[in-house]
């Protein structure tokens, strides 16, 4: 691409003038500001935006030295001479970069809550479809050449939310527990942002409890993925293991305040104590859960017993 053509945005430094890490993250936020993940300058390191960038990474980066660490270019875009792209990180940041000032992991930025910010212009700029649309070509001739933009990409974060509906825990636990070897924390995330995305789906975003729906879009909603035994002791993000819950049934079931019968009916505490309100929890005691229409799609009794284990329920 003759270097008139490149606007300043996109001359980007890479490290040993190879690295395909800001070429592949600035295709995925454009992408992401198309699908309407980004609606606003405010860009987070989301699952939607990390599933993105691996998406492009596996569509045009071709035997490369380098591995795939989306943290690194949210990190180094940065220092662009273009002031393109604008971190704002919590107070200590400072603790999550190693001694030669790079960033150390994804957890680091997501514990600093970490978010980058676009210049104004190129902002406004990438509002406009044709205009993405023609910055998508250039960042992928001048940085994967002889590729196209692909038309398609690789949609892990689908996967994973099939494999949360339709794998057995002992599937799914065993490919968890391999991850966990590998130390592959974007996995983690991406299973996670998974897990919290299809329970409240398949219990159409409405609490089972309350039966409470209140839905602005799929990425607003008020109703909680919430594990049965907890992830840190199960691995298991499949469906038997999840139920959906409006936030305050969910502290309360966390908590062990409530919990669940085998006949799927409400059990609450007897230690619970609470102000006569309509806003109370008891009431609730003994009735039975909305639950998703097929069964497989239901709580696991086993869990569910657990659950009530650890509650001192039984």
């Amino acid at each position: 691409m003759p270097g008139p053509l490149l606007p300043d945005y996109l001359r980007l430094k890479r490290a040993n003038g190879r690295a395909p890490h800001k070429p592949v993250l600035l295709l995925a936020v454009l992408k992401a500001i198309d699908e309407g993940l980004i609606t606003e300058n405010r860009i987070t390191p989301s699952a939607e935006l990390i599933n993105l960038f691996n998406g492009y990474w596996a569509a045009l980066v071709k035997d490369s030295p380098y591995q795939r660490r989306f943290f690194l270019p949210f990190y180094h875009l940065k220092n662009e001479h273009s002031g393109l792209w604008k971190l704002h990180t919590l107070p200590g940041f400072e603790h999550g970069l190693t001694r030669s000032n790079s960033i150390k992991s994804l957890s680091a930025l997501i514990a600093f809550d970490a978010y980058a910010e676009l210049r104004a212009d190129v902002f406004d700029r990438w509002q406009d479809r044709a205009h993405r649309a023609a910055d998508q070509l250039i960042l992928v001739a001048k940085y994967f050449t002889g590729q196209a933009v692909p038309n398609a990409l690789p949609d892990h974060l689908r996967e994973i939310e099939r494999q949360i509906e339709h794998d057995t825990p002992e599937a799914y636990v065993a490919r968890q527990l391999q991850h966990l070897q590998e130390e592959e924390e974007e996995e983690q995330v991406l299973r996670g942002a998974a897990f919290k995305r299809k329970i409240p789906e398949l219990y159409g975003y409405r609490c089972a409890i309350t039966g409470l729906h209140i839905q602005h879009n799929k990425r607003a909603s008020l109703i909680d993925a919430c594990h049965i035994v907890p992830w840190a002791d199960s691995y298991d993000d499949t469906i038997t293991n999840g139920i959906a819950l409006c936030p305050n049934m969910h502290r309360a079931f966390d908590r062990g305040l409530i919990s669940i019968a085998a006949d799927y009916t409400v059990i609450v505490s007897n230690e619970l104590r609470e102000a006569d309100t309509p806003y109370a929890i008891r009431p609730f005691a003994g009735k039975r859960l909305i639950l998703p229409d097929h069964t497989l799609h239901h709580p696991a009794l086993k869990n569910l017993a657990m659950h009530r284990e650890r509650s001192g329920f039984n």
